[in-house]
């Protein structure tokens, strides 16, 4: 039965019949039946509980890197097997999984739906266009640039949102006039799955995501900076960390910028360089039909300006909750915390009530409307369910779970009072140890989430151990999972973890060598 007329339950499969594809097809089934066994000899070791999450993490993030099983369903792993080593309760583990910043996650995906809906996204893209062109290395740098404005002013994961909605708009303008391939021809793991791709398509949707999440560590009104700042009782201010963090991120944005193109654009040459200039031909004359299709859009209408609208008073709203440089509306109710979800989820509201045109006006004074339809709302849920990544979502839960669970089992304890000292002054071993750990537990999970939970435990092991591993989780570009805004890039855009390891790699090689450089000449200075 051919590939395009498969449905759920059609048996038998094309690979199925011919056992010489085993190997090439099944692999995966074998590596999930081996590694668990491979890695049982850790449950022997003590401290027992410790062991056993380390078991359960390495089997998780094995099977998720290497894509063995379908990530919606390897995301509940810890939910299931938590429990069942004793670290936690099932209760706790699923509160552990849906936290403030999950939700507010939801809020920016509803709004990127809500802005293709309105062909928001489309209308924006031209803009874009008109400033850019047909180049890729031109599109790329607008998009650090806005990105990273965006994300210093407002939030990482919004900016990653909005930016990645207006990328792929201009990436189909692009695909339809011959610019680029959309999507490889490399066939899903799964049949009917979305497809793959194309590298060039991956390096600027991985822009959207590394610019923003480079661009909040230097900012003072965004986390995970002021929960950072929390986690040390307030005496290592905002403006110190933005600071120490200034030199690390804005070179961060050009080795950046430098290494997706070397990887991912072609920027040196190969098969990748070859393709591009194959379909360079086509740039003669694409302003001209891009411009001409923006004309056909038609006038901006209520729809799209009602979501612009809705889009900015949320950029406000977001910026405004609780910015550490001034009193923000988060501090009218002293007794209860107004989190991100917050003013994400309650704008969100307002995408599923207000309608996207004026016929309803009519129907509300009881007049019969000039021209009778449906007054749809700015969002439906149909449009969410069909567009919203809900494996990895569930993922990005898995990883706020890591954090929890490492606290809960006494991971973190351990680790802090390993690396306690007796003697005053600079531990150089310490903050090495203390920079890696860091790193490592953001590439796991997001930072807010790892400085809220970790970095409190963290801090009783000494500033020279606790300000590295601090300043270390800003270097979140190795996994969808570590950080909300590669969460969104890697859903929308189907970029695989394997695929955020090489455009991170160099990146978080660099930012770990500039962070811990600068914490040591700062770390006098801001604590």
């Amino acid at each position: 039965m051919a590939a395009v007329d498969y449905k759920p339950g059609d048996i038998p499969l094309e690979e199925q019949d011919d056992r010489r594809l085993f190997c090439k097809y099944h692999y995966k089934g074998a590596l999930l039946l081996f590694i668990p066994i491979l890695l049982a000899p850790i449950l022997i070791g003590t401290p027992v509980l410790i062991c056993r999450f380390i078991y359960l993490t390495l089997c998780l993030y094995l099977i998720y890197i290497l894509n063995l099983m379908a990530r919606g369903a390897a995301a509940f792993i810890y939910m299931v097997f938590i429990p069942i080593a004793g670290i936690a309760s099932s209760k706790e583990i699923s509160v552990s999984y849906y936290t403030d910043l999950i939700f507010f996650v939801y809020s920016g995906i509803f709004m990127g739906i809500m802005m293709d809906s309105s062909k928001l996204s489309e209308r924006l893209a031209y803009i874009v266009i008109s400033l850019v062109g047909g180049s890729l290395k031109f599109l790329q740098i607008f998009l650090t640039i806005a990105a990273a404005i965006v994300s210093i002013l407002v939030n990482p994961t919004i900016s990653a949102a909005f930016w990645m909605k207006i990328s792929q708009a201009v990436m189909v303008e692009y695909d339809t006039a011959g610019l680029i391939q959309l999507n490889s021809e490399e066939k899903p793991y799964e049949v009917g799955a979305k497809p793959y791709p194309t590298r060039p398509v991956i390096g600027i949707y991985l822009t959207c995501c590394y610019a923003a999440s480079l661009a909040a560590s230097l900012s003072p009104i965004v986390n995970p900076n002021g929960v950072i700042s929390d986690g040390f009782g307030g005496s290592l201010k905002v403006l110190e960390i933005a600071m120490l963090m200034a030199g690390p991120a804005l070179l961060g944005l050009v080795v950046m910028i430098f290494w997706l193109q070397v990887v991912f654009l072609g920027l040196l040459g190969g098969s990748v360089k070859r393709d591009l200039a194959e379909m360079a031909g086509a740039k003669a004359g694409f302003k001209q039909a891009a411009s001409e299709r923006k004309q056909a859009l038609g006038p901006w209408g209520i729809y799209p300006i009602l979501a612009l609208s809705l889009i900015l008073l949320m950029f406000v709203l977001v910026a405004t909750r609780k910015p550490r440089i001034f009193t923000g509306w988060d501090s009218i109710n002293h007794k209860a915390e107004s989190g991100l979800s917050v003013a994400g989820i309650g704008m969100s509201i307002l995408f599923f009530a207000i309608p996207a045109n004026y016929i309803f006006c009519r129907y509300y004074v009881c007049r019969q409307p000039e021209k009778e339809g449906p007054a749809n709302s700015l969002l439906s849920w149909k449009a969410v369910n069909n567009n919203t990544p809900w494996a990895e979502i569930f993922m990005l839960g898995a990883a706020f779970s890591f954090s929890y669970s490492s606290s809960v089992c006494g991971l973190n304890t351990y680790l802090a009072d390993s690396m306690s000292s007796d003697t005053k002054g600079f531990n150089m071993k310490n903050f090495i140890c203390g920079a890696l750990l860091g790193t490592l537990w953001t590439t796991l999970s997001p930072a807010t989430t790892v400085a809220k939970l970790a970095l409190p435990t963290m801090v009783t092991a000494g500033n020279s151990f606790s300000l590295p591993f601090a300043t270390a989780l800003h270097n979140q570009f190795l996994l969808p999972v570590s950080s909300p805004a590669n969460t969104i890039i890697a859903g929308w855009g189907n970029v695989r973890p394997f695929q955020f390891l090489l455009g991170g790699s160099i990146l978080a090689l660099f930012m770990f060598c500039t962070i811990a450089g600068f914490t040591i000449l700062f770390r006098t200075t801001v604590l």
